[in-house]
């Protein structure tokens, strides 16, 4: 098994228009096998956070893996 850093992010505009990057949340999976099952453990647990679909809140994931040490 594997950890990873999961992180919510929703783009918006900033001031002038030009689109960014907000961060909605972070979340650490610490036990995954692989990075897809670390999105599906994640977005459980956004959704359980937020109580609706992380899609609401968030319109991309980027997933890193955790250093080991």
């Amino acid at each position: 098994m594997s950890a990873y850093q999961v992180t919510f992010f929703k783009t918006l505009l900033s001031s002038d228009g030009h689109p960014f990057k907000c961060l909605q949340q972070r979340i650490d999976i610490s036990d995954a096998q692989n990075p897809a099952q670390a999105v599906e453990a994640a977005s459980k647990e956004f959704e359980a956070f937020y109580g609706c679909p992380w899609k609401l809140h968030a319109d991309s994931i980027e997933v890193i893996a955790a250093d080991p040490q």
